[in-house]
């Protein structure tokens, strides 16, 4: 039994054994009452009135088909008057209303209801229970994250997602609830309490835009009230993006829909947003969960998990996380995402289906995009299945700039070295499956089992010319150049699977929850075919009108005639990656009440084993004799407008063709093995890693002040196993030598979070937290590349440790009666240990003199900025105008930290770091309309760092302006619609000095369709 086998099979029975004890809990329960089975769930309804207490004992079990028996010596409490409600109720909870008080109680034996003395004190105060559900009108929805209280009792719960509440603990007699949740009427209800639970109460709230004509809280409303009243409700800075919002952008997934956050940048990938950069850190100093749950990468060894292939149609809610608590994993130096899977509410049947078709204006191809999700919660059982399915079509037409010194006249100039033009042509196909199980036992006791499936698969053609320019004549005339055609066709998988079994369970005033979950994260790439044909010794001139995209003109007739084109060599190769996890987290939880101060105790523990392995498989495989000509094997690609016409796009090999041709004569070639060993063992590793936590905190409430502080302790361990790969002087392969480590860090993260509720709708919030930041898989494996003929070394680095950081935050919010919000708010992070790549030549030793690349710890680094955001509807304003509504947001981060320099170390920007980000939109909501117009903008900043200064590599400032709207066609069924990109605005990169490198267009692209919702 493996390592792992077994690792896995210990956590597996940690985290099962609550759910044991849960299950013996309701079974024994069962057994107590001598099978009374789902009889005493049953609800039922009998006549109101004031009769004794025998004649509702027998109606009850007239309706229930069995029969009552009881001593004699009770007959004369069995004749005591009783007055019933009207209204239906569970038979327990009937029989605890009316055996209770008169000294009763009773068991179900063989079909028999047996009444018998209550063997309790007569002196003992008997306990109730008080739950209930909110519920929106006149809409008739659940109202989750909202605020009740027993004012009397000082005691104050958080409504569920479902909108469902529960006191416990509770003195008999009369107790005042009181309900207030923006956008609706403040509600104050009297109900009394009874020994034992109580028969649950539907309080309703009446919107306040009822008055408001046209107005009414719904789809995206309802999602900024859930939304607004969670953030407000919050124990620490959080933002929350809730389905109907997500809807109303026109964002496909989960990626694209984080750029709409306060504080939140991404990084992209052929124009869609992949990566997500919180308050200036990358996404490798922030975590991805899914409800909670760590998840692993789909990355070629690094910890980033793709946010593209994750669709926005199968979430629930976005949450990003800013300041953390001890209940969570320290792993979140920049935030922490959750996704928030689907669930059904409380006597709800969820039915959601969208169809939509769209258009890639670059391509000229159509798109679509299809989602059905279904589910039902009942008294016990709640069911939730779904699937969702997108093909789309993306292109980027690319032009790549490089430079180099050049002696021209006798004098070093750095000039334009490569002009590399990329046409790409993807196919992008994206999958969602999930599913979710939950059985509530009681209002104390609820397990579930929930699992998610999210597919993405790329197919590309990239088709590359790159104009190479060997030697200068003069500074615009060229004397010796060579173009490459080159045909590149692959495709890739990026898979993720969730799979959970919890629940939750209260004992007394004790509240357990505990989670056990697999993950398995893939990297795929098994088809990748390239070829490359070349033609040497061309002249022309070089045209610098347009410095982005510079043209050549050749001397020759026919610069790009194929049979002047040849190659020797054919590259295929296959790339894989896998990242697969076990975690538990258990937690335990107790109210506690010390005089006027009110709050919990919270205990828990979260373990981890994860194994992660790359495998990659590059071949170069060499014609023995002869070459081919690209005449032979050209594409049907061709593009007369590529970069906005700047350039015409032709005569590209069909790489897929001398695939065929390779498989059917393979005895015609020969592997090179230098090629294949230098890109194939210093990227192959295997290796595990594992994680154990554990944390106390405490929540303490004290007026208008809520604290919330801890301290966690977080070990991780890991071992990795690599190759070092040598060569001799001439560049050939020597020998590869399989090397290994084996390592642990760990360290103590407290954390503090305040709010202070100035009023009912404004907080005043600090924090202070430490947190950490894994280096990459891949960096700490003890992998190294020595290429003696380029007096070069690439090299991992297992002596990485983690870094850590220590964040302050202070925010302001006030949170509108009519829904919206206003918050401003500053923050700092200081940075221990900063990862970061870099270069330096080696001094001493065998390598004497040669460069070294590797990922370091670096020196101290700081970030801090401070955050706006404003969104509103702005019901106040007359007539149509009430519709209007504004969503803007806007994060500023200045930061700091030192490098290595050419002469001396040197201070620079944080690389991925946007120093300002934000989003301005305008919508308009109103008789079933919404409809808004969307930017989405980012500043220039490093996107690479170089030893020298002038060779740093910028990513330029960009906006970006989107367009969406909705119609009800009816209660349910709405048209949709659209358009992203509207300006066609461009990706592009530059060096410090000004020199352009890469500029990008995506073109526009868009999709109409109609949505079936029921709730």
């Amino acid at each position: 039994m493996t390592l792992f086998t077994k690792l896995t099979t210990k956590i597996i029975l940690l985290c099962c054994l609550p759910l044991i004890l849960g299950m013996g809990y309701s079974q024994s329960f069962a057994q107590n009452n001598a099978g009374a089975g789902n009889l005493l769930d049953r609800t039922i309804s009998l006549r109101s009135g004031t009769e004794p207490l025998e004649n509702i004992i027998s109606q009850l079990t007239e309706q229930l088909a069995i029969g009552f028996s009881y001593d004699n010596s009770l007959k004369s409490k069995l004749q005591q008057p009783i007055t019933l409600g009207s209204g239906q109720r569970p038979v327990k909870a009937l029989l605890d209303e009316v055996l209770i008080p008169n000294g009763l109680s009773f068991r179900v034996i063989s079909n028999q209801l047996v009444i018998t003395e209550s063997k309790l004190p007569s002196a003992k105060v008997l306990k109730g229970s008080i739950s209930g559900y909110l519920i929106g009108m006149p809409e008739n929805i659940p109202l989750g994250f909202v605020v009740v209280s027993l004012p009397q009792q000082k005691k104050t719960v958080l409504s569920k997602e479902d909108g469902s509440f529960y006191f416990g603990d509770l003195e008999e007699g009369e107790v005042t609830i009181q309900v207030s949740c923006m956008g609706y009427e403040s509600v104050t209800v009297k109900t009394g309490v009874n020994a034992g639970e109580n028969p649950p109460i539907r309080i309703q709230l009446d919107s306040k835009m009822n008055e408001l004509e046209g107005v009414t809280i719904s789809g995206i409303r309802l999602g900024e009230v859930k939304a607004l009243s969670q953030m407000q409700n919050a124990e620490n800075i959080k933002y929350v993006m809730s389905q109907e919002q997500i809807e109303r952008f026109p964002d496909l997934t989960v990626g694209e829909s984080l750029q709409r956050v306060p504080g939140v940048a991404v990084g992209y990938s052929y124009g869609i947003p992949r990566d997500v950069i919180i308050r200036g850190l990358g996404q490798g100093l922030s975590s991805v969960t899914m409800n909670g749950n760590r998840l692993p990468s789909t990355g070629a060894g690094s910890r980033t998990t793709d946010l593209n292939g994750i669709l926005a149609n199968s979430i629930e809610s976005i949450e990003v996380i800013k300041t953390l608590t001890p209940d969570r994993d320290a792993d979140g130096t920049g935030g922490a995402v959750n996704i928030v899977t689907k669930s059904p509410k409380i006597n709800e049947r969820m039915v959601d289906a969208k169809v939509s078709g769209g258009y890639n204006g670059l391509l000229g191809k159509g798109t679509y995009d299809l989602g059905l999700t279904y589910g039902e919660r009942k008294n016990k059982w709640s069911y939730l299945a779904g699937a969702s399915y997108s093909r789309n079509w993306r292109a980027e037409d690319r032009v790549d700039k490089s430079y180099s010194t050049y002696s021209v006249n006798e004098e070093d100039r750095v000039l334009l070295s490569n002009i590399d033009l990329d046409g790409y042509e993807i196919k992008r196909d994206n999958l969602a499956l999930n599913g979710e199980i939950k059985y509530y036992a009681s209002e104390r006791s609820t397990f579930y089992l929930r699992a998610s499936y999210n597919k993405y698969y790329e197919i590309q053609n990239r088709l590359e010319r790159i104009i190479n320019i060997r030697s200068y004549e003069t500074e615009s005339r060229l004397k010796d150049v060579r173009i490459t055609q080159s045909g590149n066709w692959r495709d890739y998988h990026r898979d993720l699977v969730q799979a959970s079994i919890g629940g939750m369970q209260f004992f007394k005033d004790w509240k357990l929850d505990y989670d056990l979950t697999y993950s398995l994260g893939k990297y795929d790439q098994p088809t990748y075919y390239s070829a490359a044909f070349v033609r040497n010794g061309l002249q022309g001139t070089l045209d610098l009108g347009d410095p982005k995209a510079p043209q050549v003109n050749f001397t020759q007739e026919n610069p790009y005639d194929p049979t002047e084109y040849t190659t020797s060599r054919y590259i295929n190769r296959h790339d894989s990656s896998m990242d697969r996890d076990g975690q538990y987290s258990i937690n335990l939880q107790k109210t506690i009440k010390l005089g006027e101060v009110t709050g919990n105790l919270k205990f828990g523990s979260r373990g981890k084993y994860k194994y992660n392995d790359r495998f990659r498989n590059y071949f170069q495989h060499d014609l023995i004799n002869g070459q081919f000509l690209l005449s032979d094997y050209l594409s049907t690609y061709q593009k007369d407008d590529h970069y906005l016409g700047a350039y015409q796009m032709f005569n590209f090999p069909e790489a897929k063709s001398m695939e065929r041709y390779y498989q059917e004569n393979p005895e015609l070639f020969k592997v090179n093995d230098n090629y294949t060993r230098q890109n194939t063992d210093p990227d192959s590793f295997t290796g595990n890693e594992y994680l154990l936590a554990y944390y106390a905190m405490t929540e303490l409430n004290y007026k208008k002040l809520k604290v919330i502080t801890g301290l966690r302790y977080e070990s991780t361990g890991f071992k990795y196993n690599g190759n070092q790969v040598n060569f001799d002087d001439t560049g050939n392969y020597v020998n590869t030598v399989s090397v290994d480590t084996d390592k642990s860090f760990d360290g103590f993260f407290p954390s503090l979070n305040l709010k202070l509720a100035v009023t009912p709708h404004t907080n005043l919030r600090a924090a202070v937290t430490r947190s950490l930041a894994r280096p990459s898989y891949y960096d700490l494996v003890p992998w190294e590349e020595v290429e003696t003929n380029r007096l070069r070394i690439s090299k991992g680095n297992p002596d990485l440790v983690q870094a850590t950081s220590v964040n302050y935050d202070l925010l302001f919010e006030h949170y509108f009666k009519s829904v919206g919000l206003l918050s401003g708010g500053v923050f700092q992070k200081n940075l221990k240990n900063y990862i970061f790549d870099t270069s330096f030549t080696q001094e001493g030793g065998t390598y004497d003199g040669y460069l070294v690349r590797q990922t370091i710890n670096g020196a101290d680094a700081l970030a801090r900025g401070f955050e706006f955001a404003w969104q509103q509807q702005l019901t106040f304003l007359p007539g149509v105008w009430n519709g209007l509504g504004v969503y803007a947001n806007f994060t500023y981060v200045y930061s700091k930290f030192e490098v290595p320099g050419e002469n001396s170390t040197r201070k620079v920007k944080l690389p991925e770091m946007r120093p300002h980000v934000g989003n301005v939109s305008l919508s308009y909501e109103k008789y079933g309309f919404s409809g808004r117009v969307s930017m989405y903008f980012y500043g220039t900043f490093n996107s690479e760092l170089s030893e020298d200064p002038n060779n740093d590599l910028l990513e330029k400032g960009r906006h970006q302006l989107d367009f969406s709207a909705s119609q009800k066609l009816t209660d349910r069924i709405s048209l949709f619609v659209g358009i992203n990109n509207i300006t066609n605005q461009p990706i592009s990169d530059v060096f410090r000095d000004g020199r352009p490198q890469n500029d990008a267009y995506y073109s526009r692209w868009g999709n109409l369709g109609l949505r079936f919702k029921t709730y």
